[in-house]
């Protein structure tokens, strides 16, 4: 759906469909039929209902021949894409993810092609003379050492690529970066000084005269507002970071991560698809749960539901998430809020059936969105 603010702004919120299993296009359209659409009418949205597309390569592949039938499940439904996630590249819902989320990283070619057809789908779909965003890997997983000087060239060919989308298409699609704990690009701070001394300097290089318009046009980041928590560091403060040194943000992505007084407390949580780093409030991390856990208290990379402020037990960092929805609706910090709770299938103790969550999840940010001011658009 669209937020209108009290000064005529206007914010997508969506939720992000990487929640559903499935790496075809078939899969996806599934999804579309199946969840969204139905999720639209719960919440009673007549007017376009802003979705989050989960592209994987197959599917943002297939899309080249079936684009007609694509835009007509779109229409029939009033859906209306506004981002896509293009952070995992393949089977999202297999038995063992962990770390393979991250491959291919920006070091290969692989991943700039995806990411180019991700946004080359996109901007076939969104709106004329609209932005988007396109989330990615925040660069690479910080223990495989990548080299930093040779996937800033790579992210600097994606700026030449999406000028060429938005002369074709009407559309301009941001390439964001999303900061995860343990990655090259961890923390708001690490980013920060990443894009100011490394990102800029290159484009000046590639580009010239100009270079930080274009870099400002195309690249910014995905700010997820479970990972900030994770490392300790409020998201409203990673929210400021970001627009005091001028980084676009493309999206945020509300969700909550899991805060407990010791590893024992976190035990339920431990499962074998995904990666669920754990740092404590000392800055002490490890890539997993079960990984010799450092003293407490300690938080967990697990998204969960964004209305609970308690799951099986463990307290979330729902308030966190909350704190920094409304202090983004109230500065005009991102056009794009997108929900992102894709651990359904692995969460302990669900209640209800993923449909009625997402309608749950949707419902509280609506509150807390109107707290800032913020109402359905009509």
């Amino acid at each position: 759906m669209f937020l209108a603010g009290p000064e005529g702004q206007r914010v997508a919120l969506c939720y992000s469909m990487n929640v559903h299993p499935g790496e075809s296009l078939d899969d996806v359209l599934g999804a579309l039929e199946r969840m969204a659409a139905p999720l639209k009418a719960r919440l009673g949205v007549r007017g376009p209902f802003a979705v989050g597309l989960r592209l994987a390569a197959q599917a943002a592949k297939e899309v080249e021949g079936r684009g007609e039938e694509v835009k007509a499940v779109l229409d029939r439904h009033g859906l209306v894409p506004v981002t896509v996630n293009a952070f995992p590249y393949g089977d999202f819902h297999g038995e063992r993810v962990k770390e393979e989320v991250y491959r291919p990283d920006w070091t290969e070619s692989r991943r700039a092609i995806y990411t180019l057809r991700a946004a080359v789908v996109l901007a076939a779909f969104a709106p004329r003379r609209s932005e988007a965003s396109v989330s990615t890997v925040p660069l690479s997983w910080k223990a495989w050492r990548p080299s930093v000087n040779a996937v800033t060239g790579r992210v600097l060919e994606m700026v030449s690529a999406l000028q060429g989308v938005e002369r074709k298409s009407g559309v301009r699609v941001r390439l964001a970066l999303e900061p995860e704990p343990l990655c090259v690009l961890e923390t708001a701070a690490e980013t920060v000084s990443y894009w100011r001394d490394h990102l800029l300097p290159a484009c000046r290089a590639k580009f010239g005269r100009g270079a930080e318009d274009l870099a400002h046009a195309y690249l910014g980041v995905c700010l997820d507002t479970c990972h900030h928590a994770v490392r300790w560091e409020g998201s409203q403060e990673a929210i400021d970071l970001y627009r005091e040194a001028g980084i676009p943000i493309g999206k945020i992505q509300l969700s909550s991560a899991l805060e407990a007084a010791s590893a024992a407390d976190l035990e339920r949580f431990r499962e074998p698809r995904y990666l669920h780093q754990v740092v404590s409030k000392s800055g002490e991390a490890r890539a997993d749960l079960g990984e010799d856990p450092p003293p407490g208290p300690l938080r967990c990379h697990f998204h969960v539901p964004v209305h609970k402020e308690e799951v099986a037990g463990v307290k979330t960092t729902r308030a966190d998430m909350a704190t920094a929805l409304r202090h983004a609706l109230g500065t005009g910090a991102t056009g794009c809020l997108e929900i992102e709770t894709y651990t359904w299938d692995v969460l302990p103790l669900r209640e209800g059936a993923l449909l009625d969550s997402l309608e749950a999840e949707f419902r509280y940010v609506l509150v807390e969105a109107g707290a800032a001011g913020f109402v359905p658009a009509a």
